[in-house]
């Protein structure tokens, strides 16, 4: 068994351990402890020395289109698939991948081999079926069966209130949410429902009128790209984090001052003044097409490419712009999904027992040094060691 141990690192669990050492073995964190010396008991055992750093759980993203996404500007805007690597780079060690806008030129068969593959590499993946249409495609024939049979499947995608579709009512909305459900008991998965949010005026309407009647609980729903500056969609937003559900805002490098957007970071700092932080989880849309468009939203006029870079940036931009303490901005990207993805205690967290998933930052801007994936180190001191297959 491969064993690391790193040392003198300061510790977020995510919550502040002050200095610690940490001996992992296999995938597994096997102690954590003031001081680990297993020089006279223990051979084989890499030394990683994290001095003057700050180690962190690795980040884990729950949106990204792993074969890539979009296409809404002609074939040659379709995005091109992830590598492991750019992960990596960026401290990602656990993913959900996800259909885009075209479920036509892709399939989830593919999503679903990526996925696989991406285990295989090395890092933790899974993968929601359906897409934006409804009815959901699917690998089987039906959603539930698609979570219930499909081991990496651990829910459905579905747009809302978009330009591009779908259209569906309440009953169409409390079927979906029912067979998920069901099937998530049967197959002991979380069982979410993860919402592209569009900007049509109607937002949330529909999530919140089947909450209301038949009464679907809100935590099956997480909506993602709510971080507007939509009255509106807030106030939805905070009254489904409210009442329990978990809300998703996407990170972006830039966004314009005159942008109907805000950065994922002020919308985290608005969701902990209203108490609400431990309900927001952060992803980047990887892969995903970021397109501009006309004044009605009926043509393309360019198109941008979702990078997992822009989960960093926006932790840095908590601790370093905010001023907020790194173990609350850390709840975003690590222990909010991993309870939301039924990943707690082994993913988002740093502990005995755990998943070996960790980053060693640069203590003075929060660079990423090094990178450790189900126990196995992938990138030293910057520099990627593992890569996929074909890189």
């Amino acid at each position: 068994m491969s064993m690391l141990l790193l040392k003198n690192g300061e510790v977020y669990a995510p919550y502040p351990l002050g200095f610690r050492d940490i001996l992992i073995g296999g995938d597994r964190i096997i102690s954590v402890d003031s001081n680990i010396d297993v020089s006279s008991s223990i051979s084989h055992v890499e030394t990683i020395d994290a001095s003057g750093c700050i180690v962190v759980p690795g980040l884990i993203d729950g949106h990204q289109h792993f074969i890539g996404g979009g296409g809404e500007g002609g074939f040659e805007t379709r995005t091109p698939e992830l590598q492991i690597s750019m992960n990596f780079l960026n401290g990602v060690t656990t993913a959900i991948g996800l259909l885009g806008t075209d479920s036509l030129t892709r399939s989830l068969e593919d999503l679903y081999a990526k996925t696989k593959a991406f285990n295989t590499e090395g890092m933790t993946a899974f993968m929601l079926t359906g897409a934006y249409w409804y009815p959901s495609p699917s690998i089987t024939g039906s959603v539930a069966k698609d979570i219930l049979f499909c081991d990496p499947v651990i829910g459905v995608k579905l747009a809302l209130s978009d330009t591009r579709g779908p259209y569906m009512d309440v009953a169409d909305l409390a079927r979906l949410a029912s067979d998920v459900f069901v099937a998530a008991l049967i197959a002991n998965k979380p069982g979410i429902i993860t919402v592209h949010t569009g900007i049509r005026p109607q937002a949330l309407d529909l999530i919140m009128e089947v909450i209301k009647n038949p009464g679907i609980r809100p935590a099956m729903f997480v909506p993602t790209h709510i971080n507007r500056k939509n009255p509106k969609l807030l106030d939805q937003v905070f009254e489904l984090a409210k009442g329990g559900g978990m809300v998703d805002a996407t990170c972006r490098k830039e966004v314009n001052a005159n942008s109907e957007n805000m950065s994922a970071a002020d919308f985290a700092m608005l969701a902990r003044e209203k108490g609400l932080l431990d309900h927001v989880t952060f992803s980047s849309d990887a892969g995903g097409s970021l397109p501009e468009w006309n004044g009605d939203h009926s043509r393309i006029t360019g198109m941008g490419i979702g990078t997992p870079e822009t989960l960093m940036f926006e932790l840095r931009n908590l601790v370093q712009q905010k001023h907020l303490p790194l173990e609350e901005a850390l709840l975003p990207l690590t222990s909010n999904p991993a309870r939301n993805y039924g990943l707690e205690g082994r993913k988002g967290t740093i502990r005995e027992e755990a998943d070996a998933d960790i980053l060693v930052l640069e203590s003075d801007g929060l660079e990423i040094r090094d990178v450790i994936s189900r126990g196995r180190l992938v990138v030293r001191r910057g520099e990627v060691i593992k890569k996929g297959y074909f890189e």
